[in-house]
């Protein structure tokens, strides 16, 4: 799919925005003053609203009114709720649990006698089975849909039903398909006076096949017929949208003066109908054209897009319009501007994964929970029919039914054994992913983009010297956490196992201070052992290994250049108690207290080295199973020393 789709598709996100959050805050109040029947309807408008955007807040208005729907025994709006839930789980790429909301209100539906609640599943499971590829099906899901709705005479539903099979070939790839079914509402939407939002979308999303198609001529069309017919206020986003989009076409045709008209005219729109967003978009777009000509103005362009994006909070357009900065200052040959850019769009979109994330966690948490709760309701309601049917049988129907609720506790039992398992390995999952999504991808953008400048540009000896000292940093730091990472993985997934064994501990520690010591050399530091001879713990050696090592690795990190580094031990009580003293930075009182809690927050060496805190978490982890414990004094500003203890070996 040609790049320009994917900006066309932001744009209508954008201009989407506002009014959804206006029509949002309307519902919202409205919910203060309706009846319990009227506010399941009042959630449900909601969670359309928030459908595509936020999942977990989708979610969570449906299951308020799915709580509603159950205490008032409303089955069809129980239906109803449940082809929403299916549908969110399809935008969001969640088949198998979509598949089983929506025979559930299928079922429900069946019992209820309800053709139009019927019809409404197949046309989801047509989209369901359309995303999944399975085309034949798809169609036999439509072919239902349109049987009722022809019966019924219902030409809404037909043309929801056109647009259903459209969205299914256009996901396959078979544009010609989707053209004709896109068409096919087109026609009925001309012949109306006053033109539905879906008519606008209808002939944006046309102009988009014909540009897949590679015909510009013919997707300028559909987009002008929308600005046409887009006369009245409500209409504004969409007209202003589709100025920004035929500017886009003639820019990539390369008639960049007409693009530039359309462009102009987009901003004019937006700040005379007061669309903050779209003036934004219109501003970069502006710049775009301009970057090679007038460099200066495109720079001022982006500045002010940025300002609008700052006071809206959004941190998408930001990102869009750093990356935009950092193309015309390379361009430029502003190596320094063109990096600081790229950093901060690295940034926004780290955080943006990040929430996207959390947000998906969150709706398929959500989503589970409601349905494991209506199964259990489900479950619940089973046994009560059986037991009063049961009270006028005799013992043996009575062991029957105590043999069910010995199963059914089994069952409870088994379910949150399986649920605690399940919160496990999301918590694994989610530091996996944080970890790999923003300490590790981080430094792999930049590498990448400071290989990019060094293969494009020609740069003086010391430079270039300055560029493979900063990917030398980046690569040992990436390195060192995967390590961490990777012990950590193990550790937490298969368990810590503990092999003890009498060990030297002087040996293991001089070993690691050599394995060290060219970090050490880079800052000038002197790492002293003091540690005796012949100091012998019990413990495993995996883990005394990593526990060294990772202490003297940090040591070196937060230690001031020309700095130094003692380890000392001493015997006392049966067990040896190990410190690493350094000449660093020092931690904070408040966050002393926080290490002996949980740990330490994630902070910068003395040369911006950077670390995950995983480090230390597993070294806790360690010393606990090797019946050891750690502590640590500390000055701030002059330095930390970390003390740990291991048990000595018997004389």
């Amino acid at each position: 799919m040609p790049k320009s789709i994917y900006i066309l598709l932001l744009f209508l996100l954008l201009s989407f925005t506002a009014s959804s959050q206006q029509s949002i805050s309307v519902l919202r109040s409205r919910l203060r003053t309706e009846s319990e029947p009227a506010k399941i309807n009042t959630y449900l408008e909601i969670s359309k609203i928030y459908a595509a955007d936020q999942p977990d807040s989708a979610v969570h208005y449906c299951n308020q009114a799915m709580k509603l729907a159950e205490n008032l025994g409303d089955r069809n709006s129980q239906g109803l709720l449940l082809i929403e839930l299916g549908r969110i789980n399809i935008l969001h790429h969640h088949e198998e649990l979509a598949r089983r909301f929506i025979n559930e209100a299928l079922s429900i539906f069946r019992n209820l006698h309800q053709p139009e609640g019927i019809t409404l599943a197949y046309d989801q499971l047509g989209l369901l089975d359309g995303q999944q590829k399975n085309i034949s099906a798809a169609t036999e899901d439509f072919g239902r849909s349109m049987e009722f709705y022809r019966d019924s005479h219902d030409s809404l539903g037909i043309l929801e039903t056109y647009n259903g099979l459209g969205k299914v070939y256009e996901e396959k790839g078979d544009i010609e398909k989707a053209l004709t079914y896109y068409l096919r509402i087109l026609v009925q939407y001309e012949q109306r006076k006053l033109k539905p939002e879906a008519y606008f979308i209808l002939l944006d999303r046309i102009g988009h096949l014909y540009l897949k198609k590679g015909d510009s001529h013919t997707a300028l069309k559909y987009l002008e017929e929308g600005i046409r017919n887009s006369n009245t206020s409500s209409e504004r986003d969409t007209q202003i949208t589709m100025l920004n989009e035929e500017g886009k076409i003639y820019e990539q045709d390369g008639q960049k003066t007409h693009a530039l008209t359309y462009y102009k005219q987009a901003l004019s729109e937006a700040k005379k109908f007061n669309r903050p967003e779209e003036q934004a978009q219109a501003l970069i777009n502006i710049a775009g054209v301009l970057k090679k000509e007038n460099s200066t103005q495109s720079l001022n362009d982006l500045k002010r897009a940025l300002k609008i994006a700052d006071s809206l909070r959004q941190p998408r357009l930001e990102a869009t319009i750093y990356a935009a900065l950092a193309g015309v200052y390379q361009q430029e040959k502003d190596y320094k501007e063109a990096m600081v850019a790229l950093e901060e769009n690295h940034r926004l979109l780290d955080s943006l994964l990040g929430a996207d994330t959390t947000k998906e966690i969150a709706a398929i948490d959500s989503s589970y929970a409601l349905e494991s709760s209506r199964e259990k309701i489900g479950h619940l309601q089973k046994v009560t029919k059986a037991e009063k049917k049961e009270l006028d049988m005799g013992l043996v129907i009575l062991i029957a039914i105590l043999a069910l609720l010995v199963l059914a506790y089994l069952y409870l039992i088994k379910i949150q054994r399986l649920n605690k398992e399940l919160k496990a390995a999301n918590h694994v999952k989610d530091v996996l992913f944080s970890v790999i999504g923003h300490d590790l991808k981080g430094p792999a953008g930049s590498a990448a983009q400071l290989f990019a400048l060094m293969e494009t540009e020609d740069f003086t000896e010391a430079e270039l010297k300055s560029m493979i000292s900063d990917l030398r940093k980046q690569t040992e730091a990436s390195f060192e956490l995967l390590q961490t990472l990777f012990e950590w993985g193990r550790a937490q997934l298969q368990g810590i196992k503990v092999q003890p064994e009498m060990l030297d501990a002087k040996s293991i520690i001089s070993k690691n201070i050599y394995l060290l010591s060219r970090q050490a050399g880079l800052k000038n530091i002197i790492v002293s052992d003091h540690v005796p001879e012949k100091t012998e713990i019990i413990g495993d050696l995996n883990h005394f290994d990593f526990i060294i090592r990772n202490l003297i690795s940090n040591a070196i990190k937060f230690t001031y250049e020309s700095g130094h580094i003692d380890l000392d031990a001493q015997k006392a009580n049966g067990e040896v108690i190990f410190s690493v003293k350094d000449t660093g930075t020092g931690i904070v009182p408040d966050q002393q207290k926080l290490f002996l809690k949980s740990n330490l927050q994630v902070s910068y060496g003395t040369k911006g080295e950077k670390g995950s805190g995983l480090g230390l978490s597993l070294i806790k982890e360690f010393l606990e199973a090797n019946n050891g414990r750690i502590w640590l004094e500390s000055t701030p500003g002059k330095g930390t020393t970390f003390y740990f203890s291991f048990p000595g070996a018997k004389q």
